[in-house]
């Protein structure tokens, strides 16, 4: 795609590099909980956490990911003593209520699927919008920290977190408790299930919707990660992850996927002293179809390299952020929301063997502070692929959608607020179909 070409890349990140730097809205925070003398390097976060009134991006609620001396420093607040222990713990989390209104078909009511959009002339265009009321979002976490001490009496920051939520899709789970996360950490490594390492949550524009505009990249992943500092402002973190694909397969062909090694992850993020970012990001992975003799047993290297920025703009007496990212890659369309909704993403499989499917994403966001209780964000988000011939024509190409909010804080860990969310789909054959959407949600805190 002309538009995620080497120049487009490399002019994105000068424009980033000149305009980061901007203000931090906020205040100091809490005294350390526990002082340490180790020399592990610090790792810079934001001076408010993300998803509370007066954050940069107030509607963000994930934990940031933390390693090394900033797990026992001022970034672990309103957590207690496990008396006759060194644990401290935090319980976090929120209770959400979402109220929406489809204008259109749209085959996910609980969150803006953009590959679910029913396309002209489909049955299920006739049919029309809905109305959906869930609180399938609320959430809570066990926010567990302490030291491990060696033999030569050093300490290493240790942690374990877990947190759930009730957002299954399907009908028949749509109450049961669903894993989010569930990681341990001990010093700079990182093992179990969370964000994806070539991800950046922090740069993602705060939508209502669950979906965070669809071209949000990576998820969640059982990983091994090492995180670690370079200098003032750089650090980097590299993982291996589990890895999983979407092979299409329509001549049949006995086989299936099968993971023959991880992907491969890693990053390298930019911060300025005020909480502006740079990030880039890159995943290596193995995309292979194992079946019996008679058919083609293949392997190929998928790819993905992302960039995305979070930079601070100074406009009033509060902080506005713009946010943008991009993404392209081979056979990584699976790992990209609005594309896997088909679960044809990855490539496609025939007598002549494995191609991979190149694809792109991109998104761009503003958010800003009418005053310190009123917030507004607006975002546009879209990706693609490049779809084998002998795919179905039904088969998703290309997806966008655009979301405008409004935010009130009436108390500090108290929101409510409205989204209008236009989205689109476009399949192989050229064929679209587009749809609109009104959430209405009120959320409470209680960390």
């Amino acid at each position: 795609m002309d538009i995620f070409n080497f120049k487009g890349v490399v002019l994105a990140l000068v424009i980033s590099l000149q305009f980061i730097g901007g203000t931090v809205l906020g205040q100091n925070g809490p005294p350390p909980l526990i002082k340490s003398d180790t020399t592990l390097n610090i790792v810079q976060v934001d001076t408010i956490p993300t998803g509370v009134q007066g954050s940069i991006n107030p509607l963000r609620d994930n934990k940031p990911v933390l390693t090394g001396i900033e797990l026992l420093d001022s970034s672990f607040p309103n957590s207690l003593p496990i008396f006759g222990s060194e644990i401290r713990l935090s319980i976090g989390g929120y209770v959400k209520a979402d109220f929406i209104r489809d204008f259109n078909f749209v085959g996910d009511p609980y969150e803006f699927e953009l590959g679910s959009i029913a396309v002209d002339g489909s049955p299920n265009r006739d049919l029309g919008g809905t109305t959906t009321f869930h609180g399938k979002e609320s959430r809570v976490n066990f926010d567990l920290r302490s030291k491990a001490k060696w033999k030569n009496g050093k300490e290493f920051p240790m942690q374990v977190f877990i947190e759930f939520d009730w957002f299954f899709d399907s009908p028949n789970m749509a109450l049961n408790t669903r894993l989010r996360h569930a990681y341990g950490v001990i010093g700079r490594v990182l093992v179990g299930r969370t964000w994806t390492t070539s991800g950046d949550l922090s740069a993602l524009a705060g939508t209502i919707d669950f979906s965070g505009g669809d071209a949000l990249y990576g998820g969640r992943v059982s990983q091994i990660r090492w995180q670690d500092k370079l200098g003032k402002r750089f650090h980097y973190a590299l993982a291996i992850e589990e890895t999983s694909a979407q092979i299409d397969n329509p001549d049949n062909l006995e086989g299936t996927f099968r993971p023959l090694r991880p992907n491969f992850a890693g990053m390298i993020k930019w911060s300025s002293a005020k909480g502006s970012s740079i990030q880039l990001g890159a995943d290596v992975f193995p995309v292979s179809w194992v079946g019996p003799s008679t058919v083609p047993n293949i392997s190929k290297s998928g790819y993905a390299i992302t960039v995305m920025s979070r930079i601070l703009v100074s406009v009033t007496e509060y902080t506005d952020a713009f946010v943008w990212g991009t993404g392209f890659g081979n056979g990584q369309a699976h790992k990209i929301i609005a594309l896997s909704w088909d679960g044809k993403a990855s490539g496609v499989i025939n007598q002549n063997g494995l191609d991979l499917a190149q694809s792109w994403f991109a998104y761009a966001g503003y958010n800003h502070y009418w005053s310190k209780k009123l917030n507004s964000t607006i975002s546009t988000h879209w990706a693609g692929t490049e779809l084998s011939p002998i795919q179905a024509n039904n088969v998703i190409q290309k997806a966008g959608s655009f979301h405008a909010n409004l935010i009130w804080f009436p108390y500090k860990l108290v929101s409510t607020g409205v989204e209008y969310m236009w989205g689109m789909r476009e399949n192989h054959d050229g064929v679209t179909g587009e749809a609109n959407r009104l959430q209405f949600m009120v959320k409470f805190k209680f960390n």
